[in-house]
């Protein structure tokens, strides 16, 4: 069917709206964004120079994305104000190149420009390691965190640090959706080899959200293959993943094994130290007057990761841009309300089991594992009913953060703790401190104060 091009870029606005969501999309382009394609090149002009040089940083990938899929081709983009003297380009984008054969600039994040702290300072050296020396001494690096913490930062770091320390070798970066689409698309195209030999000879694999091999057992299949390959080799991969390897449940035994014999390292959520430098280097590399005050207000009460952190910045400066407004401390209690009120009432199922493990004296390994040892059993019944009881996750999910057990598990855990709390019955447990006695209600009630002391 043909399409007129006015109907084909109000396709295309509603393809951007729907793959960076409705909310982001107002935001940055609003009703007044205007889109001009002329031939392969697709102009986007908007009202003013901050939302350009955002939109330009962080969305041209997906502009293209939704293009190609719109037109069915590829197109170059760029991002203007827009004037009535005719707007300026601010940035034209091509598609990030994405391996060591490609020419062109090299991918978004540097290790340079990585706030190192105590929750994240050994995973940022042993990155600086991997893209110093290749695999001589780190052969296998899995970072793992909850999402917005960095990992994706530090794994692009790698490869622009590999690239400038070792221009002769060949590197490869994807994410875990994308290693599985061009593997299918590989097997339906009979290209399977091409696909094998594209991946096995790189001297660098870098693969973001290994996570979400979860579920697709031919793709780890050929993952754990690819994987065998570059290490017989001697040569280098890299992972990212929500969770420690352990607990990707559905991950087959043999991929496991060969995961956590590599150097596996957890980012935490940054200390507050931490999420001020974050700030201060993001309000800089802004070019926006901002505050100390207004800084250590959203650094003090935003502490969930640092995607949240930069986008209550981001959100900060736009309203500020858009109003003609001075960005003060009243302006940023009206404007983060949301974001500091969400942050306070925030637990997540790492902090119980934090909590959980020091109350009772166990660790996450154990509290992960099958023991039935009266203690550990204790504390992971109580661990599943605080995290049922905190957080939104469903007893499915609790079961794969909690070493791959099954959902009837966590359910009849659940279930016991509260029967325990309904008839006020006493548990016992021993640690290092030697026994214990408590009833389960002032259990429950001191670990939920402990939570919401440190929240």
């Amino acid at each position: 069917m043909d399409v007129t091009v006015p109907g084909t870029l109000c396709q295309l606005r509603d393809a951007v709206a729907q793959r960076i969501g409705e909310n982001r999309f107002q935001t940055w382009f609003g009703e007044t964004a205007c889109f001009d394609l002329d031939g392969q090149r697709l102009d986007v002009a908007v009202a003013n120079a901050f939302a350009a040089n955002w939109i330009a940083s962080n969305y041209t990938r997906d502009i293209a994305a939704a293009a190609s899929h719109v037109l069915g081709n590829e197109v170059v983009v760029s991002v203007r104000v827009r004037d009535d003297d005719g707007p300026e380009r601010i940035q034209p984008r091509h598609p990030r190149p994405r391996s060591g054969d490609a020419d062109g600039p090299v991918l978004r994040n540097r290790l340079d420009t990585f706030v190192v702290g105590p929750s994240n300072r050994l995973a940022h050296a042993a990155a600086a390691e991997v893209a110093r020396s290749a695999a001589r001494n780190i052969k296998l690096l899995i970072i793992h965190g909850a999402c917005g913490l960095g990992k994706t930062h530090l794994l692009q770091g790698i490869c622009n640090g590999f690239r400038q320390n070792h221009p002769e070798l060949k590197w490869r970066y994807l994410s875990g959706e994308e290693f599985t689409n061009e593997f299918i698309g590989a097997v339906k195209s009979g290209r399977s080899e091409s696909f094998r030999m594209r991946f096995r000879n790189a001297d660098l694999l870098v693969i973001d959200d290994i996570h979400f091999l979860e579920n697709k057992r031919a793709t780890q299949d050929e993952f754990l293959h690819t994987f065998d390959a570059i290490d017989s080799a001697g040569r280098a991969v890299v992972l990212s993943s929500d969770r420690h390897p352990r607990m990707l449940a559905t991950l087959g035994e043999p991929l496991v094994n060969r995961l956590i014999s590599g150097v596996v390292i957890e980012v935490q959520q940054p200390d507050y130290g931490t999420r001020l430098e974050i700030l201060r280097r993001r309000a800089e590399s802004m070019s926006c007057d901002i505050p100390d005050e207004v800084l250590e207000f959203v650094a003090r009460h935003i502490r969930r990761n640092v995607r949240e952190i930069e986008g209550a910045l981001y959100k900060l400066a736009a309203l500020s841009v858009l109003t003609r407004d001075a960005i003060t401390l009243d302006l940023a209690r009206l404007v983060l309300e949301e974001h500091v009120v969400r942050g306070q009432r925030s637990i997540d199922a790492t902090d119980i089991e934090r909590v959980a493990c020091a109350y009772f004296g166990v660790t996450r390994d154990q509290l992960h594992s099958r023991s039935r040892d009266r203690t550990v059993t204790l504390a992971r019944g109580v661990t599943m009913h605080l995290i049922r009881r905190h957080t939104s996750l469903s007893f499915p999910e609790i079961g794969r953060l909690m070493g791959s057990k099954n959902h009837s598990t966590v359910l009849m855990a659940n279930k016991r703790i509260e029967e325990l709390a309904a008839r006020q019955a006493t548990v016992c447990w021993r640690n290092g401190n030697g026994p214990h006695e408590a009833a389960i209600v002032d259990v429950l009630a001191a670990l939920s104060s402990e939570l919401r002391m440190t929240h």
